[in-house]
């Protein structure tokens, strides 16, 4: 199986998105855009093989592209999407009848986005050039460290 581009139902099924959603053309018009993130930020010769070889299902290779691929996807359309879910998602349902639903706001879309492609560039975090280590310690949350504070 070549690893990327994943196909759209199986993207569908990795992110546990409704599968009614393949008919949507969202996807494949960012299919073109989520290859070149990912061409940017991973070694050259990691990106040949995940765009031509076929490798084994099994291959820690193929798992890392393709989900990577898949999150960067969802990072892509996240805010073109509309979706339905209970708790987080970018219309959340309120209430246990689930009759009001909101939007999420600006803010946690822009959170929810930066943890999908934290999640990209961990899963594919062996095979990232030095551009790609450089946005995943930006995206990286820092430890929280002790500061020295004395009065005068």
């Amino acid at each position: 199986m070549i690893p990327i581009p994943v196909e759209v139902d199986a993207m569908l099924s990795i992110l546990n998105l409704p599968k009614e959603m393949s008919n949507n053309e969202i996807f494949r018009e960012h299919q073109g855009l989520v290859l070149e993130m990912i061409r940017s930020i991973v070694l050259e010769r990691f990106y040949d093989h995940a765009t031509h070889d076929d490798l084994p299902e099994d291959d820690p290779l193929l798992i890392s592209f393709r989900f990577g691929f898949c999150f960067l996807m969802l990072h892509s359309t996240c805010e073109f999407l509309n979706l339905k879910t209970l708790g987080e998602g970018i219309v959340k349902t309120v209430g246990l009848d689930q009759s009001a639903t909101e939007l999420l706001t600006g803010s946690k879309i822009d959170a929810f986005k930066a943890n999908l492609e934290l999640r990209a560039l961990t899963v594919l975090s062996s095979y990232l050039n030095p551009a790609g280590l450089d946005r995943l310690n930006e995206l990286k949350p820092r430890q929280p460290r002790a500061i020295r504070v004395g009065v005068i």
